[in-house]
């Protein structure tokens, strides 16, 4: 199903049915990962889970889990190794994710004590959708309708999340013109860091690329600056401080650089 700028990855649809709006009290009761896999091969990682206290009736009558539904299917802390590792490294696709099930998802991994897998991109179509000036009201279901997408049950995380990825397939058929570039050109244009809103500005073009990085390492008077993704901008120093996890990817066999090179000026920096 994918191809372009998402060929080569695991590419998947993500959404949570929860007991509340408040990321911070209220709890997942269902999760849903749908999608493929790098060699093509359909993933559909689906499941209910035990908020361990009461869905509100408010909320059942939306997504239609009970307290009796959930009962038996394990806590989040017993899930969250698998949706770990299918979210590591992936293309994660969602409606509103950023603002909702991103949310849920990073508190739920901290009450259970271990770290938020971090994919190799995040797409919200949501904020595609404002992005591409896509007209009228933007809600998963209205989109859909647009592009002709049967959601069937839809408030069902399985339900959803595969609308996303057809959401973001459609748009992406719709709009060819917007999907040249590459994933990471992609997140920039959702998080306003492409083109002149970047961090560096219209400069980032002026600054030596690195050898055999295809510019996404640049030489600046700062150090070596990272030229795409969500660290757009800022220099391998600041990384090591903000965040060492990013570092640590850039010198996994995953990083879209070759990790020999991102090992050299890692270690030049540290002597």
């Amino acid at each position: 199903m994918v191809g372009g700028m998402l060929s080569g990855y695991r590419v998947l649809g993500f959404d949570l049915e929860t007991t509340g709006l408040d990321a911070r009290k209220d709890r997942i009761v269902q999760y849903a990962l749908i999608g493929s896999d790098v060699d093509g091969s359909h993933i559909n990682l689906a499941s209910l889970v035990d908020p361990r206290r009461g869905i509100p009736t408010a909320a059942s009558r939306i997504h239609g889990i009970s307290e009796e539904d959930v009962r038996g299917a394990g806590s989040f802390e017993t899930h969250v190794s698998a949706i770990s590792e299918l979210i590591e490294d992936a293309v994660i696709v969602g409606h509103n994710i950023s603002n909702f099930d991103w949310r849920f998802l990073e508190l739920e991994c901290m009450r259970a004590g271990v770290e938020t897998p971090i994919p190799r991109a995040i797409v919200d179509t949501y904020s595609l959708a404002r992005k591409l000036r896509i007209p009228g009201r933007r809600t998963l279901g209205v989109l859909c309708a647009r592009y002709d997408i049967s959601i069937g049950r839809a408030h069902s995380a399985d339900a959803d999340a595969g609308a996303s990825l057809l959401l973001l397939w459609s748009m992406m058929h719709s709009h060819p013109a917007e999907f040249r570039g590459d994933i990471d050109d992609l997140q920039d244009m959702l998080s306003n860091r492409g083109g002149s809103s970047s961090r560096l500005g219209p400069g980032m073009q002026d600054l030596e690329p690195v050898a055999g990085t295809n510019g996404r390492l640049r030489l600046s008077d700062d150090g070596v600056v990272i030229a795409f993704g969500k660290h757009k901008g800022r220099t391998l120093s600041e990384l090591e401080k903000l965040d060492s996890r990013y570092v640590d990817w850039l010198l996994s066999p995953s990083s879209p650089i070759p990790s020999k090179i991102v090992s050299e000026f890692v270690r030049n920096q540290r002597e």
